[in-house]
């Protein structure tokens, strides 16, 4: 799995998570909204994206140690949770497959709370709540010259 794709989700479901119930009690739409963002905040903002990165990268870690530790191979854990998820694919799970990956999925489960908590720690470390970090987030992917400045950022 990508860095990329795992943050990217991480984050679409951080705001998705928090800002559905301010989406419904909102009459504006969300194209008419616009959001300054000052050049501390997304400075702010690029200094969590780099953290989170790395953060991503150690609970990667823990669940590929998680599922070696069960005597399980990543590609065979990820076959069986993907079929477990989707009914059309199926895959027949050796025998002890189904208890192991129960037991490593809710281990990778503690382990993705923990990550979560600490999304949120960094967050606040950096001076923006949740609420403000959402709002700086979606002002960014609703605005190209803002995605500019934090690739910038990042890449610095």
């Amino acid at each position: 799995m990508k860095i990329t794709s795992i943050i990217l989700t991480l984050g679409l479901a951080l705001v998705h998570t928090t800002s559905t119930a301010q989406e419904q009690s909102q009459a504006i739409p969300q194209e008419i909204q616009t959001t300054a963002v000052s050049n501390e905040e997304l400075k702010q903002f690029a200094n969590v994206y780099v953290e989170v990165q790395n953060e991503s990268q150690l609970m990667q870690n823990k669940a590929v140690k998680l599922i070696e530790k069960e005597g399980m191979e990543v590609e065979r854990f990820n076959e069986l949770a993907n079929a477990q998820n989707n009914p059309n694919q199926s895959v027949e799970p050796k025998e002890g497959e189904v208890e192991k990956l129960k037991s490593i999925s809710a281990e990778i489960q503690k382990v993705q709370l923990d990550f979560q908590e600490k999304v949120g720690e960094i967050i606040q470390r950096e001076g923006l709540t949740m609420q403000r970090y959402q709002e700086v987030y979606q002002a960014i992917q609703q605005d190209q010259s803002l995605q500019q400045k934090l690739s910038t950022l990042i890449q610095s």
